[in-house]
């Protein structure tokens, strides 16, 4: 069965590097640029997991996950909030809010796809 991996994020060359890690150790990759098509790919892709950035124009990562966790179709997707800035109340509020993870980028691949095997069931 093939897992999907949707990277939220509006940096075109984090969603290249990415979605080349992802594929190479066998996963399906989609991607959003903002959060708003990012919720409806989710809707429609039902994703096995979602890597979201927080720093986006639009809606915000933390608005994007309240609403991925709010809606019925989208609330059982683990999330793992992905961003190159690192503070407690991040991780904090990411838990809060009920992500599944924090991970900085940038990223070394090894830890990339340990973090995503982990919270693929």
């Amino acid at each position: 069965m093939e897992r999907t991996v949707l990277i939220i994020e509006d940096e075109k060359l984090i969603i290249v590097s990415t979605q080349m890690v992802l594929e190479a150790a066998g996963f399906r990759v989609e991607s959003a640029m903002n959060g708003e098509d990012g919720i409806a790919k989710a809707r429609e892709a039902r994703p096995d997991l979602i890597l979201l950035d927080i720093m986006m124009p639009g809606i915000d990562g933390w608005e994007t996950l309240t609403r991925l966790k709010r809606e019925d179709a989208t609330s059982g997707i683990p999330v793992v909030i992905f961003t190159a800035r690192e503070h407690n109340k991040g991780h904090q509020k990411s838990s809060d809010l009920g992500a599944a993870d924090y991970f900085r980028k940038p990223f070394e691949p090894d830890e990339l796809i340990e973090l995503v095997e982990k919270h693929i069931v």
